[in-house]
This record gives C-alpha cells, structure tokens and sequence, in this order.
C-alpha cells in the first residue's frame, strides 16, 4: 500500500486517498462534511486488515460521526409468503376473540329466562359425555357460570314460595278468602324482589356495555362444575362439530341455502393440456382468496363435521381414535391436521372436512356462514363442489335488556317490573313444589340418564353429538334493523361470489376449461338456484323469489311457520 492509498474499512482493500466506492467490495465511503466535502481519514486508515473475514460477515459499524453517513441501500425485504388463513390466524392481543355485546345478551337472557337457564345448565353442563354446539362469537364458559348463578337464585326463589305454597294449603280450610290473598300478596313480594334484584343489582350493575367483564363471572360453588366449564371451554375452540340433528351446522344458525355441482375436470382450454391438482391445493386456494376480502370479522377455517351416531361404528378405526378415545367420555374437540388432509382426500365418508368461512357484523349479532366442500371423483375426472349457507340472526329484544336500565330504577321502571311480577307470581307459586320436587330427585334421575347412556354405549346405539345451542336458541325470528337484512345479504353474496371466482381462477390456471363452470357461476350468482343437469339442490332452498315466498307461507298454514329473518334473505336471493 503506497502513502497515497487508504485501507477500505469494510474489506481492507487498498484504495486511492480520495476514492468514494472501495474497488473490491462497492463499500461508499463515509464523508464528513466538516471538511468541506473533501474525504475524511484519520480513523479509518487505521482499521485493521479483515481479508479473512467473509463477504457475508457484517463487522461492527464505523464510529458515529455528526452528520448521517451515506451507506448503501438494504435490499429490499420480501413481504411474507400468505398464511393458510389469513382471518383465522392468531389475532392481535387487542383483538377479542369474543363479541360483547352477544355474550353480556345471553348472560342476561340466562338471569331474566328460567326456562332459558335451566336448558343452558341441562343440555350442556348436563351432558358430560355428549360434545358441545359451537356458539360463534359467544364465551360460553362465561354465559354459563352466569347460568349457574342464576339457577342457584331462582332455586332459592323456588324454595320460598314453595314452603309459602303449603302454609297456604294448610291454612286454606280455616280461612280461604284471607289465606288466598295473603298467600298471593307474598308470593307477589318474594317475585317482585327476585325481579328488582335481577334487574338492577345483576343485570344493570354487571352486564351493562361500561361495567360488563367477562373474566368477573362469579365462580360455580363446585369444583366438578369448575372442571366441567374449562373442559367445555377448550371444545368449544376445537375443530370438530358433532352434531345430532339432521343438519350438521349446529350453532351456526338457520340454513339459508344449499348449491352444489359437478366439474369436468377432464376437459382441457382448446391447444392446452391440463395440470393435474390436488384437492388440498383447491382448498388452499380457496382459503386464501376469500382471506382478502374486506368484510368485517372474515373468519376462515377447516372444520370436520360428523353425526355422533356415528362415532361408534360408522367411521374409521383411524378417526375414532382421534375424536373418540374413550367411549365412556366426551369426542374430542380437535384433530390433527393430517387426518383432516386424509378425510379431504378421501371425500366420501362419513366424517366430512369443509372450508368454513364466517363474516361477522353488528357487533357480533349477524353471522353468516358459507360451508364449502370440494371433492374429486372418479379418478379424480370429476370435481364435486358444495356449499352451504347458515345464518345466524340477532338476539330476541327481551334479552337486550341491560342496554336499556339505568342504574337506579325510576319509579315508572320500578312499577312496570312489579307489576310484571304480580302477573308472574300466581304461576311461579303453583309450579315451585313441582321444581323443588324435581331438584331433590335429580340425583336419582341423574344416575338413570347415566345408566341409561352407559347401555346405549354398550348396545352402540348413543348418539355422542350436541342438539342444543345456546347461541341458535336466543336468535330473533325477525331483524332489528332494515340494514342488518341488507348486510347479511352483502356478507353472504359476497362470499359466495368471491369463492366462485377463485375457482374459476384456478381451473384457469390448470388450463382447465371452465365455460360450464362459469354459466353456472353466473346462475348461482343470479338465484342461488341451480337446477338441471347433474347438480343437486336442498329441496327446502328451491324457489325464486315469490314462489319461495308462496312456500313459506304454505308452511304456515300447516303450523310449520319459517323465521322471517331466515326466510326473507332467502327469498329475496332471485330477485
């Protein structure tokens, strides 16, 4: 090195005094503008030789200087490759995963609904052994220690008026007129207090919008029931639905519409050859296209569906290992990803994977659901394609109580309620003996139900899938809001639409000829209907606009009455 040439601080290579690029690494010099643009030296000459260090290595960076150094440009990092599910993946820690609003509705439903409460306690915390409905958008193991609560204080309210129920009947032959009476004005009071405090000392100073915590829940008295709620908690989060009805979309609402065909996957686009695929790859394809949309509360994800009559004999030896290995117990709430791709692959048992993609508006109040299955048939020439559309409605108005309390009753409030309770006291005093009667005998019929499931279990008759969702019984029959009606028919089409396309965008893009695919996408775009050919509708979907219309109202002459908020969206898809 001459006394002219300066070492390059990053490589150590020799450059001229005033150069600005090292000739060996590209390496910019740093300038320091206090010496009016010429090159500065001093501590870099000084560096130490680094011919042996890699070309990859990053030494430690130059000593600062009062002016920003000039450097080269980082390269420009790749964005990410795209998740499976864009929706479903783990959310922000600012992003509930519950909707508020809807679980504070039901935890009051619970407190002002004894009928409510008592089949929220029953059918969910009672069934041990069979799997828990699915509540989108709902901390049920929130709403259920609120169930607890509320059976404990209604049970108290049941004890008092039925002791007061045989002090009246037996005091009733000495002097009937004022024994009835008295008898009816305490009965009055003992409602008319649980009612005030209900109303005002759980509802308003707990589930209002400012002052409701779902972690502030009170506790159950029991440990089995503590046990009980946190094993419910982890299935309801799970990947399986095992259902027991007909429709395997318990909890997800009332069936909109059903729509399914069958592909020619066989056919090429004129001079072109057709890329064999996979139907996981399908679905991947699918999943992330409508993880794009811009909708409120996109939620995409693989759920398996399968009726728990089933469990015992019906499915493989490999599935119910997974989802049943103890026939004495519950299903499990989650399989493994594998036996997932294993059951797509297949296509045709009886457990059966599907994409579901949920929107979610109004606060959690509106959920629509689109189940999408693919499958391929007949070595894999035929592509079956089907989806199904659920909805879930708001909850009943008597439920959004607390949004309408103040913390302290006015008197017209006050008076409202107490009347109220002197129309419901009469009742409530007749049935209590029946209720305590009952509550003291619930062992003993406890012990039979379990007896009785132990043998059906053992003849392979138990049905293991959950009847009962707590979400689906506190739906309205009808909306709230003109634009909730709107809106559900936006999430729905939109969905609908946005599936549609990206199939026709990947059979483009495996040269597969897609002109019927495309006249059939416009027709269910059009209708929701597709009929002739080989593609199969649900017989309670066919109609286009009045003539579904005309179907329900025949329904409701033969006692069968459809929900509006189901059936108006319905009807309204072919107009």
């Amino acid at each position: 090195m001459t006394p002219q040439s300066l070492r390059c601080p990053r490589c150590g290579a020799a450059n001229d005094r005033n150069y600005t690029a090292c000739a060996q690494c590209g390496s910019v010099r740093v300038f320091n503008p206090l010496e009016a643009g010429k090159p500065s030296t001093g501590a870099q000459s000084a560096a130490p030789p680094r011919h042996a260090q890699p070309r990859h290595y990053s030494p430690p960076p130059p000593p600062p200087v009062s002016y920003p150094a000039l450097s080269t440009v980082p390269a420009p990092v790749p964005p990410p490759p795209p998740q499976r599910f864009p929706a479903a993946s783990a959310p922000p820690a600012s992003a509930p995963r519950f909707a508020r609003d809807i679980t504070r509705y039901l935890c009051a439903a619970v407190h002002t609904d004894t009928a409510f409460a008592r089949h929220a306690v029953e059918q969910i915390l009672g069934e041990p052994r069979r799997a828990v409905a699915s509540s989108p958008g709902v901390d049920l193991g929130c709403v259920l220690r609120h169930a607890l609560a509320a059976r404990r204080r209604q049970v108290r309210r049941d004890v008092l008026l039925a002791l007061l129920f045989l002090a009246v009947l037996v005091t009733l032959p000495i002097t009937f007129g004022t024994t009835l009476i008295l008898g009816l004005l305490a009965a009055w009071i003992i409602v008319a207090v649980e009612s005030l405090t209900v109303h005002y000392g759980v509802v308003a100073a707990h589930l209002k919008r400012e002052n409701f915590s779902p972690d502030q829940a009170p506790q159950p008295f029991s440990s089995e029931n503590r046990r009980r709620i946190e094993a419910i908690e982890k299935r309801d989060r799970g990947n399986v639905v095992v259902h027991s009805p007909y429709t395997p979309f318990v909890g997800y609402g009332q069936p909109m519409s059903t729509w399914s065909f069958v592909l020619d996957t066989a056919r090429p686009q004129e001079g072109r050859q057709v890329v064999p695929f996979t139907v996981h790859e399908l679905d991947e394809h699918l999943a992330t296209r409508v993880g794009d949309l811009k909708l409120p509360g996109v939620h995409v994800e693989d759920l398996l569906f399968v009726n728990g009559a089933d469990l015992l004999y019906g499915v493989d030896d490999r599935t119910r290992a997974e989802l049943l290995p103890d026939t004495a117990g519950p299903p499990r709430e989650k399989v493994s990803p594998e036996l997932l791709r294993a059951l797509r692959e297949n296509g045709q048992g009886r457990a059966r994977p599907y994409l579901a993609i949920r929107v979610t508006g109004w606060s959690g109040e509106l959920a629509a659901t689109l189940f999408v299955r693919c499958a391929l048939l007949t070595d894999r020439t035929m592509l079956f394609v089907e989806g199904s559309s659920s909805l879930l409605t708001p909850v009943q108005e008597r439920y959004r109580i607390a949004d309408r309390l103040l913390g302290a009753p006015t008197f017209r409030q006050w008076w409202a309620l107490v009347t109220a309770a002197g129309v419901r006291a009469p009742r409530l005093l007749v049935g209590a003996p029946f209720s305590v009667v009952a509550g003291l005998f619930s062992p003993v019929i406890e012990a039979r139900k379990q007896r009785r499931q132990a043998r059906e279990i053992r003849h392979r008759s138990f049905n293991y899938g959950a009847s009962f969702s707590i979400r689906d019984a506190a739906g309205d029959q009808r909306y709230h809001r003109y634009f909730q009606e709107l809106d559900r028919e936006l999430y729905a089409k939109t969905v609908e639409h946005r599936v549609l396309d990206a199939l026709v965008e990947f059979m483009e893009d495996h040269n597969i000829d897609t002109g019927e695919l495309v006249q059939r996408q416009t027709t269910i775009n059009n209708t929701g209907l597709y009929v002739g050919g080989n593609a199969t509708l649900n017989g309670s979907a066919v109609g286009v606009g009045g003539g579904l219309a005309a179907l329900f109202r025949r329904g409701e002459t033969a006692g069968s009455a459809a929900p509006p908020a189901a059936a108006a969206p319905a009807a309204n898809r072919g107009k």
